[in-house]
């Protein structure tokens, strides 16, 4: 369970003390500790309940609490840089799931000095340990508030023990708070560990000027460009590179659909710009995606012919850290810093010019967005109905980038969007997106298949065992692709039903107030 703290606003950490001793418990020497939230930089685990803190003191230690259950504890012998780091046990079994690929980062860092009490049986086993810390301080910010706090550890079998503990801190005066002293002093400190979140949603008004809530949209894409700059250029998870590159992908279709609303000259040149800033971020990605995703290719293989791939995921880890250190190269370079400055400056309101406002900036921002995602829905719908079975594979991807532009509109303008009508239409969307992603994504692996078995033929050492399995895995690929060819028709004519179309009419109807 999380724990909560005890706090008084005239009593002190002494005074507390001294009371305990008086009521039965046993006060050990003081020690000092410092004790760190980590998390993922998106707060996994807090959207899960989960928290995840570092103690360090005599020992050190990872404390996982939840809502169900008592905290588990494990030893540690240096930070945990994610899940995998960590030994096989039941703390990895519940942490490999809620953080997937995603490393660990600290949020906020407190010492203190601690005294533990404790209270014991007969026997003199303990039944309960109530910890005062008091002495705190923030790392790189000095002292913190609350200066003290006592915390209640809840022993196994003894959740007695534990209730007449608290119920002694509250008969001297002492407020109980439904939160862990962390929590606490984060949030006097003003540190969010709920992480960041990456929404391209900004809060937006149907009856405001296009070019204002287009311009904010785009600060807000602008804003998560930025903040997972850093994670991207260290490669601290692959989840960095991923975001920021969906940002970019977004900022691109927003100025897509942003004729008439930005200046025809803006748009010009930073679709251009944010293109570029696209295509050099691909290479990374793919070869994350080919990493992350191995063992799942390789599963329905058998463990002889995954064992004999080794050498291929090695070759493309090796190609993966090329990859990484050009993209981090690129985004320290002079020209991502000329992009980043020149785009911040276009984006400050303050600093556009009387007379450049494009014809439609002043249109209410509802209409606007109405108009832009009829014509992206009629784009889809119309190229959708033109596929046929011996349509080429172009005009699947051709539709993919289609549906990405309407799914994008519908995510960064979902402020003037009414929700149930998206989320429905969304989930639609989704399912027609997930197909055509599956047989792009299975055409362009076994496309670098091929190019890495032609790689791997120049290199000595190589097994013909290995480019058999090779072989086999490309296999595989091309029949997850075949089979996405094959469910398309169905999928699609899922989609093109009247149920969207009244989805469509809703969505459009919230965006222009009818």
């Amino acid at each position: 369970m999380q724990p909560q703290v005890f706090t008084h606003a005239r009593m002190s950490s002494d005074e507390v003390t001294a009371h305990l001793t008086d009521s039965g418990f046993d006060i050990g020497p003081p020690s000092t500790v410092r004790r760190t939230v980590l998390d993922t930089f998106d707060g996994r685990l807090a959207a899960a309940g989960m928290r995840l803190e570092l103690r360090e003191g005599d020992h050190w230690e990872l404390v996982l609490t939840d809502d169900a259950s008592l905290p588990a504890h494990l030893a540690v012998t240096d930070v945990p840089s994610s899940a995998a780091s960590l030994p096989a046990g039941p703390i990895r079994a519940r942490l490999g799931p809620v953080l997937g690929v995603r490393a660990l980062l600290p949020f906020v860092s407190v010492t203190a000095r601690r005294l533990v009490a404790v209270r014991r049986d007969g026997a003199g086993k303990i039944h309960v340990r109530v910890v005062v810390q008091d002495r705190l301080a923030i790392e790189g910010g000095g002292r913190a508030s609350p200066a003290w706090g006592v915390e209640v550890d809840e022993l196994e079998g003894y959740d007695k023990d534990a209730r007449q503990a608290r119920a002694v801190l509250a008969s001297l005066g002492l407020k109980a708070r439904p939160i862990g002293l962390l929590d606490l002093i984060a949030d006097r400190a003003h540190v969010d560990l709920r992480g960041y979140d990456g929404s391209p949603s900004v809060a937006l008004s149907r009856e405001e000027p296009a070019g204002d809530g287009f311009r904010r949209v785009l600060v807000r894409l602008a804003d998560t460009i930025d903040a997972n700059w850093d994670g991207t250029v260290h490669a601290l998870d692959p989840e960095f590179l991923h975001d920021l590159r969906v940002a970019v992908r977004r900022t691109r279709s927003v100025l897509a659909q942003a004729k008439g609303v930005v200046p025809s000259a803006e748009r010009a040149r930073f679709r251009e710009e944010f293109g570029w800033l696209g295509s050099v971020t691909g290479p990374a990605r793919d070869l994350d995606v080919y990493v992350t995703e191995w063992d799942g290719y390789v599963a329905s293989l058998g463990p002889e012919t995954a064992g004999q791939l080794e050498p291929v995921l090695a070759h493309i880890a090796g190609r993966r850290r090329e990859e990484h250190a050009a993209l981090a190269a690129t985004l320290t370079s002079d020209r991502y810093r000329r992009v980043q400055a020149a785009w911040r400056a276009w984006l400050d309101p303050e600093g556009e010019e009387p007379g450049q406002q494009a014809p439609s900036a002043a249109r209410p921002l509802g209409s606007v967005v109405a108009l832009r995602v009829a014509a992206a829905q009629e784009q889809v719908v119309m190229r959708g109905r033109s596929i046929g079975p011996d349509s080429p594979a172009t005009d699947l991807h051709e539709l993919r980038k289609d549906a990405k532009k309407l799914r994008y509109l519908l995510e960064c303008f979902g402020g003037v969007l009414a929700g149930a009508p998206r989320k429905a239409f969304v989930q639609q969307l989704k399912a027609l997106q997930d197909n055509l992603g599956e047989h792009q994504d299975t055409e362009v692996h076994s496309d670098r298949l091929r190019e890495i078995s032609r790689e791997l033929h120049r290199e000595p050492g190589v097994t013909a065992e290995t480019l058999l399995a090779m072989g086999r895995l490309t296999e595989h690929f091309e029949q997850r692709r075949q089979a996405a060819r094959d469910e398309f028709a169905q999928r699609f004519a899922a989609y093109d039903t009247k149920r969207t179309r009244r989805n469509l009419d809703d969505l459009i109807g919230s965006a222009t107030g009818r």
